[in-house]
């Protein structure tokens, strides 16, 4: 036996219409709900002292079914443990789902760094002298090259930074 507490499903039940989260549901909405739960796999169920396989458990709950069509559709077996952690862990959740979603906002919102050499690559650009370099790629590699671009990175991801800085400051 495992040091886990196992409940039979009738004490299962009982203790799930006590639940906050499932708080005015009647026993047959919570046989339901439990059974479902078990068959995705969500609740480990214990067979003869023996834990079955989130992989099993749900033909084993179809056999049963099948087997005792005079029951309920969502009767589980009588002999069968379920896990009383698992069974807190997926019913004992607020009605709400505070948890936030989609891609963690940057905390870092532009180089000021990045702004001064832009403008330096633009004076750059700008400049009469016949050696001056061609385009902002040119540029910003004079500037990579010289060791005055801050940050990690390889040397064309660093000037791939500085072009796209320039192009959001500069460009038309």
């Amino acid at each position: 036996m495992s040091r886990y507490r196992w409940l039979r499903p009738i004490r299962a039940v009982e203790s799930m219409t006590s639940l906050p989260a499932l708080d005015g549901l009647d026993c047959d909405q919570c046989d339901k709900l439990l059974w479902e739960a078990m068959q995705r796999g969500d609740i480990r169920a214990m067979l003869n002292d023996v834990i079955v396989p989130a992989a099993h458990i749900e033909a084993y709950l179809l056999l049963y079914r099948a087997a005792c069509p005079d029951q309920p559709p969502y009767t589980l077996p009588p002999n069968l443990g379920v896990n009383y952690d698992d069974l807190c862990a997926v019913f004992d959740r607020p009605n709400r789902d505070d948890r936030k979603r989609g891609r963690p906002r940057q905390e870092h919102q532009g180089w000021t760094d990045d702004h001064k050499l832009a403008f330096e690559m633009h004076k750059m650009l700008a400049s009469p002298d016949p050696n001056r370099p061609k385009n902002p790629t040119q540029a910003a590699r004079l500037l990579v090259d010289a060791g005055r671009v801050a940050g990690a990175g390889t040397t064309e991801s660093l000037v791939k930074r500085l072009v796209r800085e320039f192009r959001k400051r500069y460009s038309s």
